[in-house]
């Protein structure tokens, strides 16, 4: 599931938020047969798995359900907060959550579901001020993913891939020239590096540095960040990466599953699609590499937030304490095949047991950072995807990583001035 890329806040989200304070003042009721609920659809399979829980939840309380489907969640539900008509309860995305709860439009979840049932790193995702305005329904990790085939073929040892992007620089420029000897050169990289800021967030906070400042505003140019993303540039003149883009791919999945890539860091929402879509690809899971010695990866979670305004608060509590509880949430990581947010569920997980590789994005939820940083994140993303690309490729130099980044602080904080 690309969880975050689903969920890109638009300039319309700024333009709703005076509106969404002022949104309906209709009381609860506890009496309602009829629940609404926001979504965005999946897969198939994520459908399928969707519909059995409706089914489920209508036969256990005498209900009827009615679903609400957001092709664009992040516009569209802000116009329905604003005039009264949002669905009772709702996916909320990890980086949209500090948006909504600063609009004062989710109900606090404290007294419905018990944040300790959930792995810790992810209900923090969903806090304010001690208290818990979501559920996490299901998350995703990044890991790396090794093509078995392309390392035998270079003649690389697996055994051999560095621990550390530190080492990673020194041990690339060989490994790489290796698969040029076996593909020719230009034809198959050996890893891949995303152009999104949430890719680079390993470097971008090392050292407890925060790209967007307590005010809001875009730092992605002071000096221990700019040392810090030195390191992905460096990585860049080894000439042993490249953007999914640079090696003429939508993303680097699509990339590792052509045999563009040797390594890939990706989600597991990419595991059902190598299976599935990639028949005969031969390859492992391993963790991601270290920084600065720390062990840290990323998560994209989605949880179950309630419209604070709902007529059902009743059902729209019971639907989830349903989902988001171990009978629900065994229901739909076994179906879908996502990663558990209750370590309850994980440990007994079908799905996991027989798809063991998974096991590495599992364990990585201990270490995992939460794609979110304020109100303000998705600006900041644009402006520095904006500039970025100008400095990933072999050649670029400090300065030009240091005037990529200084423009799009310029781009980001004009915009967040406005």
């Amino acid at each position: 599931m690309k969880l975050w890329k689903k969920l890109l806040i638009s300039g319309v989200v700024a333009f709703a938020a005076v509106a969404l304070v002022a949104c309906g003042n209709s009381k609860n009721s506890s009496s309602s047969k009829e629940l609404t609920i926001g979504y965005w659809k999946g897969s198939d399979t994520e459908n399928a798995a969707f519909d059995k829980l409706v089914k489920q939840f209508e036969k256990d309380n005498g209900v009827t359900v009615k679903t609400k489907v957001y092709t664009d969640i992040t516009t569209q539900l802000p116009t329905d907060l604003s005039a009264g008509t949002a669905p009772d309860a709702f996916y909320i995305d990890s980086s949209y959550f500090p948006y909504l709860q600063s609009q004062g439009v989710l109900n606090d979840l404290s007294g419905v579901v018990n944040k300790d049932d959930f792995y810790p790193t992810i209900a923090k995702a969903f806090e304010s001020d001690g208290k818990l305005y979501a559920a996490p329904k299901d998350v995703s990790t990044l890991a790396i993913y090794v093509n078995k085939d392309i390392f035998a073929k270079a003649g690389i040892d697996e055994s051999s891939i560095p621990k550390s992007y530190e080492d990673f620089i020194k041990w690339a420029p060989s490994a790489q020239a290796k698969i040029d000897a076996a593909y020719g050169p230009g034809k198959v990289y050996l890893m891949n590096v995303n152009a999104d800021l949430n890719r680079q967030w390993q470097f971008l906070s090392a050292g407890d540095q925060n790209p967007i400042t307590s005010d809001g505003k875009s730092d992605l140019s002071n000096p221990t960040i700019l040392k810090n993303m030195q390191t992905v540039v460096d990585m860049f003149n080894t000439g042993a990466v490249a953007t999914p883009q640079q090696v003429g791919a939508g993303d680097e999945g699509a990339a590792f599953g052509n045999g563009k890539y040797a390594m890939a860091l990706t989600g597991n929402w990419n595991y059902q699609v190598f299976k599935t879509q990639y028949k005969g690809l031969n390859f492992d899971v391993i963790p991601n590499m270290t920084y600065q010695g720390k062990e840290m990866t990323m998560q994209y979670t989605v949880g179950w937030g309630e419209y604070k305004d709902t007529k059902a608060k009743d059902l729209a509590d019971k639907w989830i304490q349903f989902v988001t509880g171990k009978d629900g949430m065994t229901t739909w990581t076994n179906g879908v095949g996502t990663l558990a947010t209750r370590p309850d569920v994980a440990n007994n997980s079908t799905f996991l047991k027989e798809n063991p590789m998974l096991q590495v994005h599992q364990d990585a939820i201990k270490n995992a950072v939460a794609w979110q940083d304020g109100v303000n994140v998705t600006t900041v993303a644009n402006s520095y995807g904006n500039y970025i690309t100008n400095v990933f490729k072999k050649g670029a130099t400090a300065d030009d990583l240091k005037s990529a980044m200084q423009k799009a602080d310029t781009e980001a904080n004009s915009k967040i001035s406005k």
